[in-house]
C-alpha cells in the first residue's frame, strides 16, 4: 500500500486547480480557489487549519491532540496525503487522506472558520473525487459525526450514503454518534 501511496503521490497532476467560476460570480467574489497536494513540510499549516477548525466541537475532537509532528511524520513517511486550498494563494482549508483497496478515506476536512460556507469544503471534494478518477479509485469514503448535520448533509447533497452507524466510545461521554459515508465512483 505504502508503495501505491508514494506512486499516486508522484504521478498526481500537481493541483486539481479548481476555480470556483460560477461561485465566485454567484457570491460577487473575485477570488481563486487551487487545491494543490501538501506536502510534508506544510505539516504546520494542516495542523493549524485542522484544529482551528475542530476547536469547537463537543465533546472535543481527537484532531485536537494530534501535532504538526505527527502529521509530518505521516505525510513523510507515505502513509497518508493531504491537500490544501488556496483561496488567493492563502490556506483557507485542507484534508488528510489514505488510499485503502479500491477507495480513498479522507478524514480531518477542515476549512478556517472564517472561510466556511464559501464552498471550499465541496471543492477540497471535488478534488479528491478528481483525484481518485485519475487513479482508478473505484469510492470515497469518510466518517462523520452525526451531531455535526451541516457536514452530513453536504456529503449527503455530494452524492455519499450512510453505510454503518456507529457509537465512538469515548470517556467522560455517552458515546459520539458516527456514520461511516460512501460514494461509489463511475
Amino acid at each position: 500500500m505504502r508503495q501505491r501511496m508514494l506512486r499516486a503521490r508522484r504521478s498526481l497532476s500537481m493541483a486539481a486547480c479548481l476555480s470556483t467560476g460560477s461561485n465566485q460570480e454567484r457570491k460577487g467574489m473575485d477570488n481563486m480557489i487551487t487545491i494543490k497536494m501538501a506536502a510534508a513540510d506544510e505539516a504546520h499549516t494542516i495542523t493549524r487549519l485542522m484544529h482551528e477548525a475542530f476547536r469547537h466541537t463537543t465533546p472535543p475532537s481527537s484532531s485536537l491532540l494530534e501535532t504538526a509532528e505527527q502529521v509530518h511524520q505521516q505525510l513523510a513517511s507515505g502513509n497518508e496525503l493531504a491537500a490544501i486550498a488556496l483561496q488567493n494563494d492563502e490556506p483557507a482549508g485542507m484534508v488528510r487522506f489514505q488510499l485503502k483497496g479500491d477507495d480513498l478515506y479522507f478524514f480531518r476536512l477542515s476549512v478556517d472558520p472564517g472561510q466556511q460556507g464559501k464552498g471550499i469544503g465541496r471543492m477540497l471534494l471535488e478534488g479528491l473525487e478528481q483525484y481518485a478518477v485519475e487513479h482508478g479509485i473505484k469510492a470515497l469514503t469518510c466518517r462523520v459525526r452525526m451531531e455535526i448535520e451541516k457536514n452530513v448533509r453536504m456529503y449527503t447533497s455530494a452524492g455519499f450514503q450512510i453505510t454503518k452507524r456507529e457509537i465512538v466510545e469515548r470517556a467522560g461521554t455517552e458515546g459520539i454518534p458516527t456514520a461511516y459515508m460512501k460514494k461509489e465512483l463511475t
